[in-house]
């Protein structure tokens, strides 16, 4: 996906392919999205998104070519 993300998608679920909560969309910076880890995320997400490891909380980087769709509740992920 070739998008440039604006403010729209600000606090906007995200959700992994079987639609489980990734987490929020915290922040969007020169057109990509940040996204703020939620409380019981699948790791193997996470390590998909290339997230894991010991310090996987916080606000990491979401790359556009996890995303394949943004709907107007949520951006939704192919991991």
């Amino acid at each position: 996906m070739a998008a440039e993300f604006t403010d729209a998608q600000t606090g906007k679920r995200v959700l992994d392919r079987r639609g489980g909560e990734v987490g929020t969309v915290n922040d969007v910076r020169n057109g990509e999205l940040y996204v703020e880890v939620g409380p019981g995320v699948d790791e193997e997400t996470l390590d998909e998104l290339g997230w894991g490891g010991p310090v996987h909380r916080g606000v990491h980087r979401l790359e556009a070519r996890f995303v394949t769709e943004t709907t107007d509740e949520a951006v939704r992920l192919r991991v």
